[in-house]
């Protein structure tokens, strides 16, 4: 069954049980085109399972920790497995994780991981903005994004749509506040003015992959 399939339209989803260890919490899921199901994880200490390798999988770790093979992934680490990468994945003191496992569209160099506590953060477009970018395909872009408190970014158009996970602190814009563990799907050509206030925030962003309407003939 589909669940938030049509990219035309604005979604928000709680997904803040999540992060008290239940859940899942579907956010996303399609049958045809794309086939992608996204949601937020939570894996109990000591809990393993594989990824089959059919499809693209992204990982963010939201908390927690993820291991892979002898190698530990913390919070906010990019985990990106391609389609033909057969993985075990496990984790000792459990986690929560964003996963997002859909068809493969673009020809890539290869799967790869990068650990939250070596990411590259460098000055965004404002004063109080720090951006580091996880991938970025030839429309495609995902990225982390630490917003300082009492940050405003200029109003913008989300052109190929754009979709959020707010990691900390709370994330707003003009229609309205989203804490910890919110997700935000926004569709093409759409726009707005985000901000935060004293707590500031730190947010997944990916856009430009979202399904682009084509003109009626």
């Amino acid at each position: 069954m589909d669940l938030h399939a049509d990219h035309s339209q604005r979604v928000v989803v709680d997904a803040s049980p999540t992060l008290q260890g239940l859940g899942p919490v579907p956010l996303e899921r399609q049958e045809q085109g794309d086939h992608a199901q996204i949601s937020v994880v939570a894996h109990a200490a000591g809990a393993e399972w594989s990824h089959a390798g059919v499809q693209l999988l992204e990982i963010i770790v939201v908390q927690g920790s993820l291991l892979i093979g002898e190698d530990t992934f913390g919070p906010q680490s990019y985990v990106r497995l391609l389609p033909g990468q057969v993985m075990e994945l496990r984790t000792q003191i459990g986690c929560v994780l964003y996963e997002n496992c859909r068809d493969w569209t673009e020809t890539e160099d290869g799967s790869f991981a990068l650990a939250g506590d070596r990411l590259d953060w460098r000055q965004g477009m404002v004063p109080g903005l720090k951006v580091t970018s996880l991938h970025e395909g030839l429309t495609k872009h995902t990225a982390l994004v630490r917003w300082a408190p009492l940050t405003r970014f200029n109003p913008h158009t989300h052109v190929g749509g754009e979709e959020i996970l707010v990691l900390e602190g709370i994330f707003r814009d003009e229609h309205g506040a989203y804490p910890a563990g919110t997700w935000i799907r926004s569709p093409h050509m759409s726009h707005h003015r985000p901000f935060t206030e004293s707590e500031g925030a730190t947010i997944l962003v990916k856009v430009g992959h979202l399904q682009v309407p084509v003109p009626s003939q």
